[in-house]
């Protein structure tokens, strides 16, 4: 089975009915400097954004 090659750009801070938008990074150089400054947030698929909520 192969895995899951899509690459999401967009999510939410905090739920799925946040209005606080963020661009995740798509390159892997950018993710540890992305993964210290977000390090207690949660991201979501927001359901503003057209997203599934999860």
């Amino acid at each position: 089975m192969q895995g899951d090659r899509r690459q999401i750009q967009t999510a939410v801070l905090g739920g799925a009915d946040s209005e606080e938008p963020l661009m995740l990074p798509l390159e892997a150089i950018e993710l540890d400097a992305f993964r210290r400054h977000h390090e207690h947030d949660t991201f979501w698929c927001g359901l503003l954004l057209g997203g599934c909520g999860l």
